[in-house]
């Protein structure tokens, strides 16, 4: 596959290459916040919802049953 190209074979203009380049720099650094104040993923949910202690085990149930 060229350079510049998506799985398509379309080409990606300039203009949206940049907007996705500017979205992943964005959660990069989001992601790289919430954990360095947070710690954890089960504080970073405790911290910005109202889930308790005991939905997360609820959760937590639910994942390792189901994988």
């Amino acid at each position: 596959m060229e350079a510049g190209t998506n799985s398509g074979g379309t080409t990606m203009t300039f203009e949206a290459l940049m907007n996705w380049t500017i979205l992943v720099a964005i959660v990069s650094s989001m992601t790289s916040y919430l954990f360095m104040r947070y710690g954890t993923i089960e504080n970073i949910i405790l911290s910005l919802t109202d889930f308790t202690e005991e939905d997360i085990r609820k959760i937590k149930g639910l994942i390792r049953w189901k994988f």
